[in-house]
């Protein structure tokens, strides 16, 4: 008896409140409001995966943002976004610093399943930016102990690429304790400056002619909680250094061997793109919406972008699916224009 007054009650109170002519179509409404409001899951569980592709944190006073480049089990560079201090010891040299081994630095970077790149005990005797664009390193003789030919190779690189994230360096001179040599131990070549070049490079196995440089980005999942985005150079024979190439072998997918994922589902074409006033407009077949998570929907779109952020010119990007778009969607085949990534990863 009391449970079909309280449905009249409530009935009475939604035609007095909302006017409405179907009083079950708004008591219906009115308990489904009720739920949404009434469960909240906890943090731990809204999330659908731990990645590294949002900032968490607000920025730190008396800090700088800058890519430092660390290692994962496979020994790909991964670029990461770090808060840096600003202090007396300068932005270069503490970014330097960010990639030198220290217990502490490397208990701080486990989580994400990634590894410093500079050997421990390394030290920074100066550093000179010229107005050239070329920064000169005087490195302690520490920089020279790496454990191996590749170690050593991974190291000069991510050492030039973590200095060349700043917009005024341009070139990098490593010197030893003052001296200027050719080779580090292992064999890598450090007697001229040294310039960005064919970061993670996968070799075909057959090369052609003519060969072109494309930069790509892959989802990993590496050894720890965390998810981050590598990218790869790859050598292709018959393109030119375009977008539409880089999509093109973006869709082919990584090497096996590198534990990188690829996003795309099996049968994805792309159908064309077009470059005008910054934006990409790429369409790509009906299979790339083939999906089954947002998890995996976000991971295509950051592919995508990441990839075309190598061309300058390109500054936003339209997703469409056989030249058309997508009902109820933010992003494959919306009317959104997608931004280009600025960092590739995040972690704070």
């Amino acid at each position: 008896m009391r449970r079909k007054l309280y449905i009249i009650l409530v009935v009475l109170l939604c035609i007095t409140l909302t006017g409405c002519s179907n009083p079950l179509a708004s008591l219906r409404e009115f308990f489904n409001k009720k739920t949404a409001i009434d469960i909240k899951l906890p943090e731990d569980e809204i999330k659908e995966t731990d990645d590294l592709s949002e900032v968490s944190s607000e920025q730190p006073e008396n800090t700088r943002a800058t890519v430092l480049y660390y290692k994962d089990a496979e020994n790909l560079l991964v670029p990461v976004m770090r808060y840096i201090p600003k202090g007396d010891m300068g932005l270069a040299k503490a970014a330097i610093k960010g990639i030198i081994y220290s217990q502490e630095l490397a208990e701080d970077i486990k989580p994400i399943g990634l590894s410093p790149t500079l050997p421990q005990g390394t030290k920074i005797n100066g550093a000179v930016i010229k107005d050239d664009g070329l920064a000169i390193l005087d490195m302690s003789k520490e920089f020279l102990s790496f454990g191996s030919a590749e170690g050593e190779e991974i190291g000069v690189k991510a050492l030039v690429y973590t200095l060349t994230e700043f917009s005024n360096i341009k070139s990098v001179q490593i010197r030893i304790d003052g001296k200027q040599i050719d080779e580090m131990p292992f064999g890598t070549k450090i007697g001229e400056n040294l310039k960005r070049s064919e970061i993670n490079l996968i070799k075909p196995e057959k090369l052609g002619d003519k060969l072109s440089k494309v930069m790509v980005y892959y989802q990993k999942k590496g050894t720890g909680r965390y998810s981050y985005f590598a990218p790869l150079t790859k050598l292709v024979s018959g393109y030119t250094n375009s977008a539409e190439a880089a999509l093109n072998v973006l869709l082919e997918g990584p090497d096996p061997k590198t534990g990188l994922k690829n996003p795309f589902p099996v049968g994805t074409k792309l159908l064309g793109v077009e470059v005008n006033d910054g934006v990409a407009y790429v369409n790509f077949s009906e299979e790339i919406l083939n999906v089954s998570t947002l998890a995996e929907e976000r991971a295509i779109v950051k592919a995508v972008t990441l990839t075309l952020r190598e061309f300058p010119a390109i500054k936003k990007v339209r997703l469409f699916v056989n030249g058309q778009t997508v009902e109820n969607t933010e992003s494959i085949g919306s009317n959104e224009y997608l931004d280009v990534p600025v960092f590739v990863n995040f972690y704070e």
